[in-house]
């Protein structure tokens, strides 16, 4: 597994959020509204795309999970609804390139811990993101970012 580490800026970003289980058909739906969304406000093309999974589904009752879609925005950006203004807090992650394949990222899933223990990485208080672009998307990759000291 091929690791790059990243300091990401604190960001502006316009969002989405689902409230409830987390799971691959309410993910491709929210992906899906945000993605007509943000083309209809001229967001989408050469943006950045963040899906930030807001709570551990271990303590947080299902029905209360939140998971917000996201795009990294200008600071003069007028954010319409249904979407929300928010802030990206940035810092340093640990960024994995694999295949937007079930297969792959329940490989990644079933690995990851090793390698951040191999890697002497420390994980910080803050949520994994998911982060694609559109040549991402066109190419079937995302990236999986890892919040570390």
């Amino acid at each position: 597994m091929i690791i790059s580490i990243e300091e990401l800026p604190e960001s502006r970003i316009a969002y989405f959020r689902n409230l409830g289980e987390y799971g691959e058909k309410q993910n491709r739906e929210l992906m899906g509204s945000f993605k007509n969304w943000a083309q209809l406000n001229g967001v989408f093309d050469n943006s950045t795309i963040l899906g930030i999974p807001q709570d551990n589904p271990e303590v947080t009752p299902k029905e209360k999970c939140r998971y917000d879609v996201c795009v990294i925005i200008d600071k003069d950006f007028n954010v319409a609804k249904p979407a929300q203004d928010g802030k990206f807090y940035g810092g340093k992650y640990a960024v994995f390139l694999l295949d937007h394949t079930k297969e792959a990222i329940s490989e990644f899933w079933s690995n990851i811990f090793i390698e951040i223990e191999k890697n002497n990485l420390l994980i910080r208080e803050q949520p994994i993101v998911e982060r694609y672009t559109s040549q991402m998307i066109d190419n079937h990759l995302c990236e999986i970012l890892f919040p570390i000291k």
